[in-house]
């Protein structure tokens, strides 16, 4: 796999074009007060690489300015056991998003591993940002201080280089650093898939080789080996009973899930793509009043995105190389209070006419 260099896509409001990321970080960070306060915003249901990256921003905004208080915000469940893991042994303090404020009482609002609010993983709120540091095909119009959009493996690799770059590292006897360096590190394994992603770039195997020696293989190797939940075997099971293949394509449903259990969507999703003679797959169920789906693909011929937004819609769907999703809220045709045969119908309706859509797509790229 070839890697190469990626330069930074950067747009800013009030900076020169030709100022690094770190460097307008670090004046931001900079022309803050004592005591004000800065928010960092993830997905609605926070990834390793979106975790570690706010870890590492948490982390490089202190050492700029340590007199500013930091949270970090998401607007849904932190469902998936392995993202529940990671969030308990590096004690990452996260808090819910209120979808009634807008959070002008923080001075800087970041967004990081996510690029719109409103829509796509982000739907709880509806906060301008301030600052966007992402990987995803996502490029939303407007003025920033920085939004920098590049097409690397990991939010985490950006997050990484940013430190390093304003000449910050992470001390080997400091365990809140090693915690940092650890989080960081997993943020780019995971989304990389270990560095043989076809996203995977020259800037993400430098960060992940410089976070190795400084990683807690103790904690590193817990996060891997995450207790699996029974019901993640008895959700696999129903979708065994569902899936539907043509060609490479494998699609199925889960049906009806508890909040707490819409990880088990992209766990799945993940577990069929190593299926003997699979390329493609799209998981789908519904949580709460929403159809949610996870796609993943090792066809590079295959653009996850434009089948994400043609079959489920811009606003509510997106992805990178090899790995999608889509939150579709279900309007009037929500279950919510509805009677079981109701609900099957429901649920047989929109399997029916998704699955037709998804291979008819699948099968014309």
């Amino acid at each position: 796999m070839a890697r190469s260099a990626v330069k930074p896509f950067v747009k800013t409001k009030s900076n020169s074009p030709m100022a690094e990321p770190h460097e307008i970080l670090i004046k931001a960070f900079s022309e803050q007060k004592k005591g004000d306060k800065v928010a960092i915003f993830l997905q609605d249901n926070p990834d390793p690489d979106a975790i570690g990256s706010a870890l590492g921003f948490h982390y490089f905004i202190r050492k700029v300015n340590p007199g500013l208080q930091i949270d970090i915000f998401h607007g849904a469940e932190v469902s998936h056991p392995q993202n529940r893991t990671m969030v308990n042994l590096l004690n990452v303090s996260m808090k819910r998003v209120d979808s009634n404020k807008d959070y002008a009482d923080y001075c800087l609002k970041i967004f990081v591993d996510v690029a719109s609010a409103g829509k796509k993983n982000l739907q709880s709120c509806s906060v301008k940002p301030d600052i966007i540091v992402d990987h995803h095909e996502d490029d939303p119009d407007g003025d920033y201080i920085l939004k920098d959009i590049r097409n690397v493996g990991a939010t985490a690799t950006l997050v990484c280089d940013y430190i390093l770059k304003a000449g910050f590292d992470f001390a080997e006897d400091a365990e809140d650093e090693v915690l940092v360096a650890t989080a960081l590190f997993f943020g780019i394994e995971n989304d990389t898939w270990n560095l043989v992603a076809e996203n995977t770039k020259q800037l993400d195997i430098d960060c992940f080789l410089h976070l190795l020696p400084l990683v807690d293989i103790a904690i590193l190797t817990s996060i891997r080996n995450y207790p699996i939940p029974r019901y993640f075997f008895e959700l696999e099971e129903i979708a065994n009973r569902h899936k539907r293949i043509e060609g490479s394509a494998l699609i199925t449903g889960l049906e009806f899930l508890k909040p707490d259990r819409r990880d088990s969507i992209p766990y799945i999703a993940d577990k069929f793509l190593r299926m003997e003679g699979i390329e493609t797959v799209v998981v789908m169920g519904i949580v709460d009043d929403f159809l949610v789906a996870s796609l993943r693909t090792t066809n590079t011929s295959i653009s996850l995105n434009s089948i994400c937004h043609s079959v489920f819609g811009e606003a509510y769907s997106g992805a990178k190389q090899g790995s999608g999703g889509a939150r579709v809220p279900l309007g009037l045709m929500a279950p919510t209070k509805a009677g079981e045969n109701v609900k099957q119908l429901l649920w047989e309706a929109l399997w029916s006419k998704m699955s037709a859509e998804l291979f008819e797509k699948i099968s014309g790229h």
